[in-house]
């Protein structure tokens, strides 16, 4: 059996390292957003997702 990767597996390893690369970044910055959110001490009024919401709506 070859050592060597064929030319797609190369290519999805190499799209797999990225991947985990982004992941990481992200993982990160989410992590920095949650510690800041908890450690400050002003609290903040909930955040209105739906935007459905307006002018004789419900």
């Amino acid at each position: 059996m070859s050592d060597e990767l064929t030319r797609s597996e190369r290519a999805e390893l190499d799209w797999l390292r990225r991947e985990n690369h982004l992941l990481r970044v992200e993982r990160a910055m989410l992590l920095r957003i949650a510690t800041e959110y908890a450690l400050d001490p002003a609290p903040r009024p909930p955040v209105r997702t739906s935007a459905r919401t307006g002018p004789g709506r419900s």
